[in-house]
């Protein structure tokens, strides 16, 4: 259900698309060709960047979230599905548009 969440929600944002670039069953959503937010099908959660490095240990470190197996460094990190709806909506948009203004320097 979560999944089916942050693709509607991702799908909201203007410059979007839903990739598998690595099989079915890894969904990356970009924005402009850069990633902003990423799940496994039937995984623990959706990974998302944050500001830095030192936030995402904030937030991992706070039980927020948990290090990403495969995304490390830029500060990624894994919001598992849990997460109130409202707070992975705020996350999700920051990601967004953080990679967004990453794209656009």
């Amino acid at each position: 259900m979560q999944e089916v969440f942050v693709d509607i929600y991702c799908r909201g944002f203007p410059g979007t698309e839903r990739t598998t670039p690595f099989g079915d069953d890894t969904v990356v959503w970009t924005v402009h060709g850069h990633m902003f937010a990423a799940y496994t099908k039937g995984g623990e959660g959706v990974s998302l960047r944050l500001d830095n490095k030192i936030a995402a240990h904030l937030a991992v470190g706070q039980g927020r979230a948990a290090s990403t197996p495969y995304l490390k460094g830029d500060g990624w990190v894994l919001f598992p599905w849990d997460t109130r709806p409202e707070e992975l909506r705020d996350r999700i948009g920051k990601s967004y548009r953080l990679v967004l203004s990453d794209k656009n320097r």
